[in-house]
């Protein structure tokens, strides 16, 4: 668009329009929400830094966005029938209209058109289902067979790992230094910061909280989220380094945690009603854990399992400040069940809709996801745009 639209309008999936309504926008010290950071994105993005487009953002650039939603010029709803992770964005400049559409991967533009004139034709992600080779194939996977994958990680994938786990480290920290957003790790950490479980609980909660607060600082995501990678990669950093584990164990157990969580993110889908901090990022930290502690893939079964019985309700009712709780228990919950399973006890057996089987438990996931919780989606963005 060759110049600045006078309206914007926004039509999105519904867990777009619920992960964006509340959620911090970074560099904005405090300002939220989906229609802001469209505008962001107009007129200050930089679409050469993909995912990282508003980095270099300025308070200029946030109040001149805020005034443009604040004169009601940004109007959004929920688009029916779409893929998971969908938004067509509409710039209307008068004569000039210009519309752009996500589908599949928040990164993957599939159509650009100007006045009606098809500019850009990308690749379509039908359904939002399409996959890459390598996740496709994590489907033909086992808890025993993802185990000996990140067991052979090669010395780069290790430390591309380690890098991860000190960039969520660093930002856990600022956390910990002041309260962002609600403050959980932070009031977590003033509870008792010096046992192990309270310290995963509080450094997690602590990352959440700035993340989700609109901090300036980057995360490893995990299964495309930055608060699964969260969950996924602090509880065994912090266990690794509280139990003297070598940088190649950590970054072993770290490579078993991202396989777990991104092999239940293919039977649950990538945006879903039950919160996957829980329950996909949850069961690869409590693998993780349990390969640290010199446990074995069947005891890893049982960890996860358990975690799944004590979390597996946890619903997703969209991105904001109070999702530091939810990857708070997660990361606090990973570590208990880890530790049960290696005392031999948890779920070691049939257990409602559960047993110590990560194909079996990841397909009831899914079941439940897309079928069982269907309505619960439905009614929470319902009251999320009531509200």
């Amino acid at each position: 668009m060759k110049k600045e639209p006078e309206k914007i309008h926004l039509e999105l999936s519904g867990n777009i329009y619920k992960n964006g309504a509340n959620v911090g926008v970074p560099g904005t010290n405090g300002g939220t929400g989906n229609p802001l950071a469209s505008v962001l994105g107009v007129l200050a993005g930089d679409p050469e830094k993909g995912l990282k487009a508003l980095e270099d953002i300025t308070m200029d650039d946030v109040v001149k966005a805020q005034t443009f939603v604040d004169a009601g010029s940004v109007t959004q709803e929920v688009a029916i029938d779409v893929p998971n992770v969908y938004a067509r964005v509409t710039l209307d400049a008068g004569d000039e209209k210009t519309v752009a559409v996500l589908s599949g991967r928040h990164d993957n533009v599939v159509e650009v058109s100007r006045n009606g004139e098809v500019v850009y034709s990308g690749e379509s992600a039908v359904g939002g289902k399409k996959k890459s080779g390598h996740i496709a194939g994590l489907k033909d996977q086992n808890m025993a067979s993802l185990w000996e994958l990140a067991s052979g990680i090669s010395d780069e994938v290790a430390e591309y790992l380690l890098e991860g786990s000190a960039m969520n480290l660093e930002i856990a920290g600022h956390g910990l230094e002041e309260p962002w957003g609600l403050g959980v790790g932070y009031y977590i950490n003033k509870i008792n910061g010096d046992d192990l479980l309270y310290k995963i609980k509080a450094y997690a909660g602590a990352a959440a909280d700035a993340r989700m607060g609109g901090g300036p600082w980057p995360v490893m995501s995990s299964a495309g989220s930055g608060n699964h990678g969260i969950t996924a990669i602090l509880p065994p950093t912090l266990y690794a380094k509280a139990h003297g584990k070598s940088e190649r164990e950590l970054a072993e157990a770290l490579a078993l945690s991202h396989l777990v969580t991104r092999y239940i993110k293919v039977y649950t889908g990538l945006l879903t009603p039950i919160c996957g901090c829980a329950v996909a990022a949850g069961a690869g930290a409590t693998a993780a854990i349990t390969k640290l502690a010199g446990g074995t893939p069947k005891q890893a079964e049982v960890a996860v399992a358990g975690l799944m019985a004590s979390l597996m309700g946890m619903t997703c009712d969209g991105g904001k400040g109070s999702c530091a709780f939810k990857v708070s228990t997660a990361a606090g919950e990973a570590y208990l069940f880890a530790l049960i399973a290696l005392m031999g006890g948890g779920v070691n057996q049939t257990q409602g809709i559960l047993k110590p089987d990560l194909v079996y438990v990841s397909k009831v996931l899914g079941e439940i996801s897309d079928k069982g919780m269907t309505g619960m989606d439905e009614t929470i963005l319902k009251v999320i745009q009531r509200e």
